[in-house]
Order: structure tokens, then sequence, then C-alpha cells
């Protein structure tokens, strides 16, 4: 677990720093790094901390609820025969699905909101932003992955897994221009400028909820077309930055 976190924490600055380049190459808006750096690394570790519980956590809870009897179900539904590529994929709609409901349920109830409202109390977005997620946020969002031993998908592939989340995370909340080419992309992949307008302080935060895909967002019309927002609408939450408290870290 220890090393799996090690990986964590290396493909997290790994890749954040080759984004930081594009960052400071070509910024949405200017962020004063030096100030916010230690923050964000603080949120970063503390993150890594409770990543080390959670594993554990999860691998306890797949041997709790993919019990042999579930797996032969999905055998007998025939699932499992498929392609390993189409039960990955499966798999991660499946994933990104959950996410979308539980996020959307998180932002109209007023006890789930507490799980995630350190996550936006970010007032600007950039690479390492991302890493301000309460202990029950990422406990609910990890719940998700269990759509990937469900459909078998081996622990070596679930590596990768892991990896790409990461790196998405980061690629999403991005502080770098927005570029045509992101539109194309767009029609089934979340990108920066995509959800940037989920964290847009004026009446935005339901809306682009989907975490890999905008399919959900365009089948259940909370999807938002970035084209159809101005560079100055983009003020992001004001936040509350004055003290950060254990309930906030936890989210209760």
């Amino acid at each position: 677990m220890i090393n799996q976190v090690l990986l964590g924490l290396l493909v997290l600055f790994g890749s954040g720093l080759l984004f930081w380049i594009w960052e400071l190459l070509d910024p949405l808006k200017v962020v004063e790094y030096r100030s916010r750096f230690p923050r964000e690394f603080g949120a970063a570790m503390i993150s890594a901390v409770y990543s080390i519980i959670l594993a554990y956590f999860f691998v306890a809870l797949v041997q709790l609820i993919i019990s042999p009897s579930l797996m032969d179900f999905m055998g007998w539904t025939g699932l499992l025969s498929l392609p390993l590529w189409v039960r990955l994929l499966i798999a991660y709609f499946l994933k990104d699905f959950s996410f979308y409901v539980t996020h959307w349920i998180k932002h109209k109830n007023n006890i789930l909101w507490l799980t995630h409202n350190w996550h936006h109390s970010i007032d600007q977005l950039w690479w390492l932003a991302a890493q301000r997620e309460s202990l029950t946020d990422v406990l609910l969002f990890k719940v998700g992955f269990l759509s990937f031993p469900l459909l078998g998908i081996p622990p070596e592939i679930m590596v990768f897994v892991g990896i790409h989340y990461i790196i998405h995370d980061n690629w999403i909340h991005l502080n770098v221009k927005w570029q045509p080419w992101m539109k194309f992309i767009e029609w089934f992949y979340v990108t920066p400028r995509v959800h940037s307008i989920h964290h847009v302080e004026t009446g935005s935060v339901t809306k682009n909820l989907g975490a890999l895909f905008t399919v959900f967002d365009r089948i259940f019309g909370t999807y938002v077309d970035p084209d159809t927002v101005t560079l100055e609408q983009i003020q992001f939450a004001s936040g509350d930055n004055a003290l950060v408290t254990p309930r906030k870290i936890i989210g209760v």
C-alpha cells in the first residue's frame, strides 16, 4: 500500500511539473504560486496520509462486497466473457456515472456538501489546487471504483487506471488558456475549460459535474458549453481560506 501511495505522489508531482510548465508558458490567469504552493502542497500531504488509510479500507470493501457468489452472477450475465478492453470501458463509464450522481447530491444535500466544500474553497484553479479534498470526499470517490473488480479488471491494470485518474485530476484543474482544439475533445471528455465552469461562483456549481466524460452532463441537461461563457465570467468561488480546520479536512 505504501508503495502505491509513493507511486501516486510521483505521478502527481511528475505530471504536475509538466503541467506547471504549460501553465507558466500559457496561463489563463495570473497565479501567485509562491504564496499558494505551501498551502496546496500541505493538502497533498494530508491526502497522501489518508490515501494509505483508504487503500486498506477499499481492499476490505472489495473483499466484503465482491463475493464469489456475486462474481458467479456476473459470469452468468456474460459480462465477464467480454474482451478486457470492453469491460474496462464499461467500468470507466459506471465509475463516472456513480461520480456524477454523488457529485450532484453533494451540491444538493447540506450534509453531503460538508464532504465537498473544502474542494470548492479553491479561489484559483491550477494543477495542484485539486488536492483540496476531504477524507469523506475521497472515500465517496473511491467507492465508485468497485465497478472495476466487479467486471474482473486485474490489479495490474488498476495501477494504470489509478495513474490515469491522478493525471486527469491535475489536467482538469489546469490554469491554461482555452484552446480551440479542446472543443473536439469535449464531445466526450472533460477538459480544463469544461471543469473550470463547474468552479465558477455564480450558479454553475451544479453544471459540468462529470469527472472524466461529458456524456452524463449532456444526457441530464447539466452541460454548459465553454464557448457560451466569456473569460470575464470566469470568477472562481471566493472560498474560505482563512482557516483549515480538522472538520474541513475530514469533511463533516
